[in-house]
């Protein structure tokens, strides 16, 4: 018998012997479960301003950032000037119908401005704000020099109010638009933004989101814009600054209080009221773009 012939009737032999079917001990199975996709991350949702994107997706990001009471519409032509970015245009808790937060505004915006640039991955995106818009524009770059590009300000203080007595003297002025009568609030408001502009037609439609703000959100962001003086951080700005100024009695204040800033132009639009972009569009674009059309570095 050759050992060929012998192996196999060995194996049957051990077969037949082994135990019956019956009688195997069973053999404990272990199926993994279909690995499941990992669940996209949430995308981080801040609570101190809303967003409405637009343009060309993945075109260089440009952040533009309205001022007190303000809707984001005001940005409405410089989205329409840059059609190949991607514009983050914000409009601020409180302001124009959106609901009020708790805590200080601009320091909150100023916070999850920087979150929501690292969530979005913004590759050192332009920012544009205009008067307190500027000023928490002026407060991102000192607090992250190396997360923001270009950044251009309009008619924006550093700090609004740097004299003794004015933070205690605003504030008793915010009591007041606190205490007064919608009808009375809504006059006072209307009246103070008439002044702000030359352009009047334009304005009208911005005054009336204004008036949809929370009443205490608009007056506490004052106070905490004339209680915040960021001279002293201004010096911490990496990138290029260009700030665009109205042809008011406050301009000489300005350029003076952003000295500190390293690299930084100061350009002052005649005949323009603090709502620079409305009275002189033209203008105002001729001075972003060549200062855009430099290295960012």
């Amino acid at each position: 018998m050759s050992r060929a012939v012998l192996l196999v009737l060995v194996v049957l032999v051990a077969v037949a012997c082994g135990p019956s079917a019956s009688e195997a001990p069973a053999i404990a199975v272990t199926v993994a479960a279909p690995r499941q996709p990992a669940s996209a991350p949430v995308p981080f949702a801040p609570t101190s301003f809303s967003v409405a994107v637009s343009g060309r997706p993945h075109g260089r990001p440009i952040i533009l950032i309205p001022g007190i009471g303000c809707p984001g519409s005001v940005w409405a032509d410089t989205v329409a000037h840059f059609p190949d970015a991607e514009s983050h245009v914000l409009t601020l808790a409180g302001f124009a119908g959106r609901a009020p937060i708790s805590g200080p505004l601009s320091a909150t915006v100023r916070a999850e401005l920087a979150t929501y640039i690292r969530d979005r991955q913004l590759d050192h995106p332009i920012v544009i704000g205009h008067s307190l818009g500027g000023f928490i524009a002026f407060w991102l770059a000192a607090a992250e020099p190396d997360l923001v590009g270009p950044t251009i300000t309009v008619d924006a203080f550093p700090a609004l109010g740097p004299d003794p007595g004015a933070v205690a003297g605003v504030t008793q002025l915010a009591a007041s638009w606190k205490a007064m009568r919608a009808p009375d609030f809504a006059s006072v408001t209307r009246d103070m933004f008439l002044a702000m502009a030359t352009n009047a037609k334009q304005i009208e439609p911005v005054i009336a989101d204004v008036l949809r703000s929370d009443r205490r959100a608009f007056a506490d962001a004052f106070v905490e814009h004339f209680a915040t003086d960021l001279r002293g951080d201004l010096g911490h700005i990496r990138t290029r600054v260009l700030v665009v100024l109205a042809d008011g009695p406050y301009q000489d204040i300005i350029r003076d209080q952003v000295s500190g800033i390293r690299s930084r132009e100061v350009v002052v639009l005649p005949r323009t009221r603090h709502f620079v972009m409305f009275d002189d569009p033209a203008g105002f674009f001729r001075v972003v773009d060549a200062f855009l059309a430099k290295p960012d570095r």
